[in-house]
């Protein structure tokens, strides 16, 4: 979990309101593809996607309904690096809340809760991943 960048997911009700305030109000970029229920910015060394409220918890099993509580994910360079960081992570007290699982797109991820309650994702994708000065890479078709 040392890369200089880092993804947060934010769950939420209203998209067209939130892109509006963070793009036309607050002037971030809109970053990587266009996806359907979500949408991607990112402001200097970190990205913030924002995932419709229901579908970000059935994928993380993590409860955000009562509260906007932001996932963070951290990208590794390999499958094994997503193994090991989730079995590392469970040793030291965090619970898992989504088993490792490959999902859309070519990802291979897992995610749990630390001892307070934060959300993480361990995460290793075909298209993102961390550059070599630590800055998170997106690499297109």
């Amino acid at each position: 979990m040392d890369q200089a960048l880092h993804m947060h997911m934010v769950p939420a009700a209203d998209l067209a309101a939130l892109r509006k305030f963070y793009i036309d109000g607050l002037g971030w970029s809109a970053w990587g593809p266009d996806m359907p229920g979500s949408f991607m910015l990112r402001a200097r060394t970190t990205v913030i996607v924002f995932l419709n409220r229901d579908y970000l918890a059935a994928e993380s099993g993590i409860d955000v309904s009562a509260t906007a509580r932001a996932i963070n994910a951290v990208f590794v360079e390999s499958r094994s690096d997503v193994d090991a960081q989730i079995a590392r992570a469970l040793a030291a007290g965090a619970t898992l809340t989504s088993p490792i699982r490959d999902r859309d797109g070519g990802l291979y991820s897992g995610y749990f809760t630390d001892p307070e309650g934060n959300g993480w994702e361990i995460v290793w994708s075909p298209v993102m991943r961390p550059g070599a000065d630590g800055s998170l890479t997106l690499k297109l078709p």
